[in-house]
């Protein structure tokens, strides 16, 4: 049987996403993860590239990452640390980051 097939049996809409985020919460739990490990980077200074490309990220963290300890927001944040740098992220802040 398929996915489809067996989905609408049971009267569940196919075409609705699983994954589901705006841009405002992404970056409200991204800003939230930031001044708990990084207060030092300025994200109100970032340039719309690169605050897209971070908010951005944060969907393929949701996938590879459980929530507990901001592990998502951390992922983003570390994935894009050679940016971030620019805006005020130190290597101090970096290693609280890390998941060690």
């Amino acid at each position: 049987m398929k996915a489809i097939a067996i989905l609408k049996s049971k009267g569940i809409d196919p075409e609705k996403p699983v994954l589901l985020i705006s841009r405002e919460e992404a970056l409200t739990r991204l800003i939230e993860a930031v001044q708990e490990f990084c207060p030092g980077l300025k994200i109100e200074e970032m340039s719309k590239e690169d605050l897209e490309t971070l908010v951005d990220s944060l969907g393929n963290a949701i996938v590879n990452y459980h929530p507990e300890d901001y592990h998502q927001e951390r992922s983003a944040l570390l994935d894009n640390s050679k940016m971030l740098k620019k805006y005020g992220l130190t290597d101090d802040e970096i290693k609280r980051l890390d998941f060690v």
